[in-house]
């Protein structure tokens, strides 16, 4: 039954996809919501430093404390399988599984470059909405499918050109990532300033005051964004 809905639902808001025509600045498209692409692109720092030689076994052993780990859990499982975090072992089969196709992606970035063949995703908000989170969105371009080959390109320091995403202009949700990784995390202040800064400036700003005080100067308009931003996604959950 609960198909046979999704199967209705997916017919009754299907819209044909668009073609990218901009290039994009990943840092602007990914902030303030999706912190969990600079944590799969720190996996992929972890992959590229990883001793020459080493079985995949080993890899994933070394990263059972990392980040990613924490993303796993608490926003891949919770949000779509929820009933595997009763059972360890198999949250630790899913999450062995789910690193060796990290590093496969991370590997055929090296050899052969983004695949254009498989686009990044983007959804496209016809007018503001509300995140889950609570916040005011009003940008209309939002990460949809394919956050890790995003990733790769923002460790790469690329852009995101056209011929490498498509839009989805059909109504979604914006999910706040970074809401639910800030207190997981534990995110420092000076990791959270600088993530959310680049939503906001062009460099990358070393507290939250400092972003206000960035933000006040170039601009005014989007104070009430950040400030509701940073009340929920920080004040509300990760201090005391």
């Amino acid at each position: 039954m609960a198909t046979a809905r999704r199967t209705v639902r997916r017919a009754a808001t299907w819209r044909p996809k668009q073609d990218g025509t901009e290039s994009l600045d990943v840092g602007r498209l990914i902030s303030p919501f999706r912190y969990d692409v600079v944590v799969r692109a720190q996996l992929f720092d972890a992959v590229a430093d990883r001793p020459e030689g080493g079985s995949i076994e080993d890899f994933v052993a070394s990263v059972a404390g990392h980040p990613y780990a924490v993303w796993f859990r608490e926003v891949e499982l919770r949000r779509f399988f929820p009933w595997m975090l009763d059972d360890r072992r198999e949250v630790a089969a899913a999450y062995a599984a789910r690193v060796a196709r990290a590093v496969a992606t991370f590997e055929s970035f090296q050899r052969r470059g983004f695949d254009t063949g498989k686009p990044i995703m983007l959804r496209c908000l016809a007018h503001p909405t509300t995140s889950d989170s609570g916040v005011l969105v009003r940008r209309a371009l939002h990460l949809g499918d394919g956050g890790h080959r995003l990733a790769l390109l923002y460790r790469s320091g690329s852009r995101l050109e056209p011929s490498m995403h498509r839009i989805d202009p059909r109504p979604s949700k914006v999910i706040d990532n970074t809401a639910i990784l800030a207190p997981a995390l534990g995110l420092r202040e000076e990791d959270y300033a600088a993530f959310l800064s680049l939503g906001f400036l062009d460099e990358r700003a070393s507290s939250l005051d400092a972003l206000w005080v960035a933000v006040e100067q170039t601009c005014p308009d989007r104070l009430g964004e950040l400030e509701a931003l940073v009340a929920a996604q920080w004040l509300d959950r990760v201090q005391p």
